[in-house]
């Protein structure tokens, strides 16, 4: 037996039998190996994972952030994360859910 559901959305009247909706994921890699490649594995899978499950990952929302405590380090020199051939915007602080996160931090 088939099941169909009706979903309104904004006055929209939709005949369908599922809906798929995915916010705001969150994805940490933590190492002591500033080329350390877990971070980006984690992505790829995640982007492969969403295409399999007929889902799209938006390039544009997505951002990196480095927490990096070794001052011999720049953070320019590591590599950028990617996710379908668009480098991540890198930032020095984002918001998650509801606080700000620095990358110092402060």
């Amino acid at each position: 037996m088939k099941t169909e559901h009706m979903l309104f959305v904004k006055g929209c009247m939709l005949l369908t039998c599922y809906a798929k909706y995915v916010d705001d994921t969150t994805v940490l890699s933590v190492s002591k190996d500033v080329c350390d490649v877990a971070l980006q594995t984690a992505a790829d899978y995640l982007v492969s994972w969403a295409h399999n499950n007929g889902m799209m990952i938006n390039t544009n929302k997505n951002k990196e952030l480095i927490i990096c405590f070794n001052k011999k380090v720049n953070a320019r020199d590591i590599p950028p994360l990617c996710i379908n051939k668009n480098n991540i915007d890198r930032v020095t602080t984002f918001k998650l859910l509801g606080v700000f996160v620095s990358s110092d931090l402060s």
